[in-house]
């Protein structure tokens, strides 16, 4: 009786340590799986993907540090740039001053030239005039070359070429001059003195007022009759548009003819 109980208990513990075995094994096999081929495929995509992506930012950031290096630089040169271009202004600037100086300074200086010119060219007149009066040997002309000196003007004969009245005035103003005007009874007979060529024709500065009805010089004065003999006046009086000069008397004609220029330029006093 006393060796069935034992058997019996034993029986027991070993069938409650069986139990108790595969117990644990479940336990086990609950608690910590075996791990899937999928789920370790996966794992290792993201961790990849993290690696590329850290890569990336990595690499952004570089590029981010190189690009605001870049336009730092840039930024420098730019300011640079601007400090030498305000620079050149300045100078421009300055240097446009001192043109404008230099000018300015010029221009004192012509004008200071043109007037000792001027008084010079008045002290050589004086000079030839005062030799003319008193030494009758003398090579002294304070006209320009084919220029006759009388009194204190110079005057030109034109006898190259024919002109109209108005063409001969034109020439004569181009040379700083004018047409004759007879101011004297002197000046006429300087004038018919002349060795002028047989039937040479001169213009004077005088044309026909038509609305006046009388003879005017160029500066708008009328001549003076103790100038002209009764003959001249009366052909005065029946002629019109310009009068012209012939050697020993005066003809006014009707028409406009060519003739040669006659100039005279006042000499400063």
């Amino acid at each position: 009786m006393s060796e069935e109980v034992t058997y019996a208990t034993l029986t027991f513990q070993d069938s409650a340590g069986a139990r108790n075995n595969r117990d644990g094994n479940n336990l086990r096999k609950r608690g910590h799986p075996a791990p899937s081929p999928i789920w370790r495929h996966a794992a290792l995509g993201l961790l990849t993907l993290c690696l590329m992506l850290l890569i990336g930012l990595v690499t952004l950031g570089m590029m981010f540090l190189q690009i605001s290096n870049d336009i730092n630089s840039d930024s420098e040169k730019l300011s640079q740039l601007q400090k030498t271009i305000q620079q050149q202004q300045d100078n421009l600037s300055q240097q446009l001053g001192n043109s404008n100086n230099l000018s300015m300074e010029e221009e004192f200086l012509k004008s200071q030239i043109s007037s000792l010119l001027k008084r010079q060219e008045q002290m050589a007149i004086k000079l030839c005039q005062e030799l003319i009066i008193h030494t009758s040997d003398h090579r002294c002309n304070p006209c320009p070359k084919m220029w006759q000196w009388y009194q204190n003007s110079c005057y030109c004969f034109t006898t190259n070429e024919e002109k109209t009245w108005a063409n001969s005035r034109k020439d004569c103003i181009d040379k700083n001059s004018t047409l004759v005007k007879i101011d004297s009874l002197e000046e006429k007979d300087f004038l018919m003195s002349q060795p002028l060529l047989m039937f040479s024709f001169f213009w004077l500065g005088l044309s026909w007022d038509s609305s006046g009805r009388s003879w005017f010089w160029e500066d708008g004065s009328v001549p003076s009759p103790s100038l002209f003999s009764t003959k001249e006046l009366d052909q005065i009086n029946g002629s019109k548009d310009v009068l012209i000069f012939k050697k020993e008397i005066f003809i006014f004609l009707a028409v406009v003819l060519k003739f040669f220029g006659f100039a005279r330029r006042q000499l400063p006093q």
